[in-house]
């Protein structure tokens, strides 16, 4: 179990931005660099209030869990919804509670925002994500395969 659940603060910033850098690896640095500055900035992710939490043990970043409040989600039926929109454990912690910890810390910053759901996503692939979603109750909402082309000319 971590020591503590703290929302992001400036001197935290660049442990978030190396966990978030591991958990979407496949990403450019510089453009999760400049997402993380902004959010930082204007407390914003696409225009839904976000907040992030870092776990730490001690002084050590373990964790975090980045959220935001959306007006819908695939098979939610009430609104607002709270998303997880990034989840991360060092994997040397995971397996110690420390995502359920983080998790739990996610439901209650919800529910202050008047959330009775919560969603969340993982790529099918991510069997460790969807095991540990389904681990804290989770269902399946569906599984939806997105597209993406240019249209410049």
């Amino acid at each position: 179990m971590p020591t503590s659940i703290h929302p992001y603060q400036p001197n935290t910033l660049p442990a978030w931005l190396a966990m978030r850098a591991k958990l979407f690896d496949d990403e450019d640095p510089a453009l999760l660099d400049e997402e993380v500055r902004q959010i930082a900035r204007d407390n914003t992710l696409k225009s839904q209030p976000f907040q992030c939490l870092l776990a730490f043990e001690g002084d050590t970043p373990i964790g975090f869990i980045e959220l935001t409040i959306r007006s819908s989600a695939e098979e939610c039926m009430s609104s607002p919804v709270l998303y997880i929109e990034g989840w991360y454990v060092d994997p040397a912690y995971q397996g110690k509670g420390v995502g359920r910890a983080l998790m739990d810390a996610a439901f209650a910053w919800g529910r202050e925002h008047g959330c009775t759901e919560a969603a969340s996503d993982a790529r099918p692939d991510n069997t460790g994500s969807i095991n540990a979603h389904h681990a804290l109750g989770f269902e399946d909402a569906g599984v939806i395969q997105c597209f993406r082309r240019s249209i410049d000319e």
